[in-house]
């Protein structure tokens, strides 16, 4: 009964991963899916993508896997390129420089890897952009784009990251480090324009409620709300 239920299972997990590949996979494989729109498979699907990619990067800064980068890769095309003698910092302030001594390679490998795969990343975003510039409705031809071919889509993701590996130096690390720095600081500044615009609307609602209603639950929860 367990090594039948293990096929099964095994059946299902394969199912799911013919549902990525594209609507026809899908049809074939996965008519026993509780059926969804297609922007909340969309919205799921680019959120493990998201999260994947969060979950490499952890994994590129544990200390195993940095000393492994630091044999290979680092090695080769960015602890090679640092100039360790003038002491200080590498450039960027990533990691510290002791004269003589050198830069401390796992580390630095750690976070270049990580910078790679959020390089990975924004260069698949800042494309999905430019080829769904100006789609208004699900209608255009180029929203199939958007809400399918999702195997192709983490190829690419992976094919930039893989290539992204090969860029040697640690400029790279630096100027992406600025670009991040700016790249926060305006993804904080948007999310904080639209938490203050959530929440005057929301009170803003209560409020007309609690007028209208004389309910005082909508007058306590617009104090909760602001506080």
């Amino acid at each position: 009964m367990g090594a039948l239920l293990s096929i099964f299972a095994g059946a299902g997990c394969l199912a799911q991963m013919a549902c990525c590949c594209g609507t026809t996979a899908c049809g074939l494989c996965c008519r026993s899916c509780p059926s969804c729109k297609n922007s909340t498979s969309s919205r799921i699907m680019y959120g493990i993508l998201l999260f994947l990619g969060t979950i490499v990067s952890l994994i590129l800064l544990a200390p195993a896997v940095q000393e492994k980068l630091s044999e290979g890769w680092a090695k080769k095309y960015i602890c090679a390129h640092n100039d360790t003698d003038s002491g200080g910092l590498i450039p960027g302030g990533l990691v510290p420089v002791t004269p003589n001594v050198g830069v401390d390679c796992a580390k630095l490998a750690g976070y270049n890897g990580v910078y790679r795969i959020c390089f990975a990343l924004t260069c698949f975003f800042f494309l999905m952009m430019l080829i769904m510039f100006n789609v208004k409705s699900s209608k255009d031809p180029r929203s199939g784009v958007q809400n399918g071919f999702w195997f192709f889509k983490y190829a690419i993701v992976i094919g930039i990251a893989v290539g992204a590996f090969f860029i040697p130096g640690n400029e790279f690390a630096s100027a992406w480090m600025y670009i991040g720095m700016i790249g926060g600081f305006l993804f904080i500044l948007i999310q904080l324009i639209l938490l203050i615009d959530l929440a005057h609307g929301w009170a803003e609602s209560w409020i007309g409620k609690y007028e209208d209603t004389d309910n005082k639950a909508y007058y306590f929860g617009t104090g909760k709300l602001d506080t």
